[in-house]
């Protein structure tokens, strides 16, 4: 009896130690599936030059060959990384600036605030592709919306897509016009997440709303404002939607950003070797901005806890 007592509680020791990896199985099983599996082919395909078009062709290995004629490329790679600087630059600070702003404005009491907060989250509701599709008709050079208003002002139409002095500042408008509501959704919650009983301190204290901004709020806020800077500074980075509806990389290379130029080389020239090269650059540049932002927002969280 004693000894069929000790081998239940060995079994059940040994099914209490394995029930959590086999509870872990599927989550891990779904992450080298999706994540780890195509990254590591990513990686091996960069070393290769195939075409996808071509199979009888096979795979070549030409080792860093593709790393070499990318990143030497003056004429396409190093036009799109300025591309993609100034628009991640750009979208991600307007974002940031008009999400804080109107999460400031809605951070109060006042009729119809319910209704005001709703559609400004209708843009955060839309696909991407419906959002493309309809600035590209709103900046139309014939029919479109903004000239309509232009030229209601009398002004000379233009044609806003096809000049390249203007074609990236439409996808920057596209792009923060959709995603700003975000921003704004993180920062009302965060604000309103301030205990009152600091506002009331304050507020005895004298404090105006500037000094009540700078000394109050923003500091309680920093972290989730990096946060939301780092989502979106790795969302514009990598954009591909608005720039392929809206110009499709034109006029002359003038919006054509690192993410577009991947699918480029991969699914219109077929160079498959190049476009993992393009796609691992991409992974590699996230991560190093992304590993900046979150230590920053880690040693303010510390600071904090202080």
């Amino acid at each position: 009896m004693k000894r069929e007592i000790e081998k239940g509680t060995k079994t059940g020791t040994r099914e209490r130690r394995i029930t959590p990896y086999l509870m872990l199985a599927p989550l891990l099983l779904g992450l080298f599936l999706l994540v780890y599996y195509p990254l590591i082919s990513t990686l091996r395909l960069s070393l290769y030059r195939y075409a996808w078009n071509k199979p009888q062709a096979g795979m070549k290995f030409v080792k860093f060959e593709n790393y070499k004629r990318i990143f030497t490329d003056k004429r396409e790679f190093r036009p799109s990384m300025r591309n993609t600087a100034k628009l991640t630059a750009i979208s991600t600070s307007l974002c940031v600036l008009i999400g804080m702003g109107l999460a400031l404005f809605v951070d109060r009491e006042f009729a119809g605030k319910t209704v005001y907060v709703a559609i400004l989250l209708l843009p955060t509701m839309i696909a991407p592709v419906v959002s493309g599709l309809t600035w590209k008709f709103m900046f139309d050079g014939m029919f479109g919306a903004v000239n309509y208003i232009v030229t209601a002002f009398g002004m000379q139409p233009h044609a806003w897509l096809s000049d390249k002095a203007t074609a990236l500042g439409c996808i920057i408008v596209a792009d923060v016009w959709q995603y700003s509501p975000f921003v704004f959704l993180v920062m009302l919650a965060s604000l309103q997440a301030i205990p009152v009983e600091l506002y009331e301190a304050a507020k005895i204290d004298g404090a105006s709303g500037w000094r009540l901004f700078f000394k109050l709020k923003l500091p309680m806020v920093i972290p989730q404002l990096l946060l939301v800077g780092v989502i979106r500074l790795m969302d514009t980075f990598r954009l591909f939607d608005l720039v392929y509806l809206m110009t499709n990389g034109g006029p002359a290379g003038s919006t054509q950003t690192i993410g577009f130029l991947a699918y480029q080389r991969t699914f219109r020239h077929f160079k498959m070797g190049e476009g993992a090269v393009i796609a691992v650059f991409i992974l590699i540049a996230i991560l190093l901005l992304s590993f900046y932002f979150i230590r920053s927002l880690l040693e303010n969280a510390r600071g904090l806890a202080r």
